[in-house]
């Protein structure tokens, strides 16, 4: 194929990659919420997110099989393997507006991707956190094997584990 069909391809191309940045947007929003509900422990709208997130993340696969599709004709275009084929290589062989909006979508996708990194990072931590506090909370209650620290005495009356604090309640 020559480089003008090279071009009628890249707008195909810029269409999915606008996607693919309207998709790591949208979950770089849903990052935040999800924050903001378990912080909240707002299991109702959690419940909600999760639903949407999965429903959001089925709708972008064809997308993704557009990308791929489309990759695997520009390289065939090109005379290069599939593999081979990065925004970068492209860039290379196109000139004018066509390589300028593919820099400007490189340069987008890079400094999300980043981000999305970033906050998904935070957004593992703070899941790891409230794990861990969830089990201190359960070890509290029911003691580091999952069972309550009671025991009985002689005569059959229970007693409970009471060297444990939760809150502190010294003013």
């Amino acid at each position: 194929m020559t480089l003008p069909t090279v071009e009628t391809k890249v707008e195909p191309l810029l269409d999915v990659l606008d996607q693919d940045i309207r998709h790591i947007e949208a979950t770089l929003s849903r990052l935040d919420a999800l924050r903001t509900l378990l912080i909240k422990r707002d299991d109702e709208a959690l419940e909600k997110l999760l639903d949407d997130i999965r429903r959001h993340s089925e709708a972008h696969a064809a997308n993704e099989q557009q990308r791929q599709a489309l990759r695997r004709d520009l390289a065939a275009a090109l005379g290069c393997r599939e593999r081979d084929l990065t925004l970068s290589k492209l860039r290379e062989e196109l000139s004018g507006p066509s390589c300028r909006a593919v820099t400007e979508r490189q340069a987008r996708l890079r400094s999300l991707v980043a981000r999305l990194q970033h906050e998904y990072t935070l957004t593992g931590a703070l899941v790891l956190d409230c794990a861990r506090f969830n089990r201190s909370l359960m070890q509290a209650f029911f003691g580091p094997d999952g069972r309550p620290d009671t025991t009985y005495s002689a005569s059959g009356a229970a007693k409970h584990k009471t060297d444990a604090t939760l809150v502190s309640v010294q003013l």
